[in-house]
């Protein structure tokens, strides 16, 4: 049974099925089968264990609950984006992280048309593909300072993280590239956002993993992209 906490997500099924686990309907206890399968005798907790005194089994189980569950991400495009970049961008996103969900919501200026937050809990999604071909940014010329103000001054409906966004810049056309970005604490730093430059195929895991196994801090020193607008 160890070797299922070295099985990628999309095993689970199959996996606990040959285990004789059955398979929840509700997403967020996911992962609590997940780590059944992988430490039977280990109590799933909802509180994030550490990577240094837990198994690599619970860091698994728990990065994938946060994938199922989180909020999506808001995705500003602060520079023109041919709508055909855009549509190759979301499915790179949504085939990188192989759980058939749409992570990025398109942003516009109107807080009503944002992913609103379900009654239940449950995870929402973001902007499907194809992009309404007459889509045009309302962020183009603005900057992170903008994007900020839209992201603090949310409603509590507006179903978006509240920290961690994208950016697209002009990366974006040369290069497919999505900047992802976290709002600073402005007690810490000076700048409102730090970012950080990923494809977009795997900007959806890279996200999924900034809460289990990922230091966001350390990653700024290492590689901070500072935008192309």
């Amino acid at each position: 049974m160890k070797v299922a906490a070295f099985l990628p997500a999309f095993y689970l099924i199959p996996a606990a099925a040959a285990a004789s686990i059955p398979i929840p309907v509700n997403p967020a206890t996911l992962a609590a089968t997940y780590q059944q399968l992988c430490h039977p005798n280990l109590p799933f907790t909802t509180k994030r264990p550490s990577p240094s005194s837990s198994p690599l089994c619970s860091l698994l189980a728990h990065r994938l609950l946060r994938m199922l569950t989180r909020y999506p991400f808001a995705l500003f495009a602060l520079t023109d984006v041919s709508i055909e970049t855009l549509d190759w961008l979301f499915w790179e996103a949504h085939d990188g992280q192989g759980m058939n969900t749409w992570w990025w919501y398109l942003a516009t200026l109107d807080y009503n048309e944002a992913p609103q937050r379900k009654p239940d809990g449950t995870g929402q999604e973001g902007t499907e593909a194809p992009i309404d071909p007459s889509f045009s940014s309302p962020w183009v010329g603005k900057d992170l300072e903008d994007v900020a103000r839209w992201l603090k001054g949310k409603p509590q409906s507006v179903d978006v993280d509240p920290r961690y966004f994208g950016v697209l810049d002009k990366q974006a056309e040369k290069s497919g590239k999505i900047a992802i970005c976290r709002l600073n604490d402005p007690k810490v730093e000076e700048k409102v956002a730090s970012c950080i430059l990923n494809d977009a195929s795997y900007s959806t895991l890279f996200l999924g993993g900034l809460d289990s196994d990922l230091d966001w801090d350390e990653l700024v020193s290492l590689k901070e992209y500072t935008l192309e607008l």
